[in-house]
């Protein structure tokens, strides 16, 4: 299983003309590999930029996206991550949190300075995509 961050799903519902392509193909990776980790912050974070609510809901309502409720043991989760890695920002302690505790495999994001934390699942920059 993968997990994206939410700028990948934002470059290609977008149609971002830098990151599109690599997102589009980010996303065909993942799919190939079974559902889709999507942590329920995503879908604010999508929306907090994006004045396309309905497409946004259509778009996850796919089968092939596994939507994971932010929960207690996911909260206690990215704190600890967030404690153990002090640079490390809430939305993407969530995320990370979530797809460690769903056991995913691989985490893709166009966000660099993750690729340099030492966690138990292998972060994918969206650099590999182009």
């Amino acid at each position: 299983m993968v997990a994206l961050d939410t700028n990948i799903y934002i470059y290609f519902l977008e149609k971002n003309p830098k990151f599109y392509e690599s997102a589009e193909k980010a996303i065909k990776h993942a799919l190939s590999s079974g559902p889709i980790c999507v942590p329920t912050i995503t879908f604010m974070e999508i929306r907090s930029g994006a004045d396309n609510t309905r497409e946004i809901i259509d778009f996850f309502a796919n089968p092939q996206f596994d939507v994971c409720d932010f929960t207690t043991s996911l909260a206690m989760l990215a704190g600890e991550l967030r404690y153990d890695h002090k640079s490390l920002m809430s939305a993407d302690a969530i995320h990370l949190a979530t797809a460690l505790e769903k056991g995913v495999d691989q985490f893709i994001t166009n966000d660099n300075h993750l690729e340099k934390l030492e966690l138990d699942i292998e972060v994918m920059p969206l650099a590999r995509f182009q």
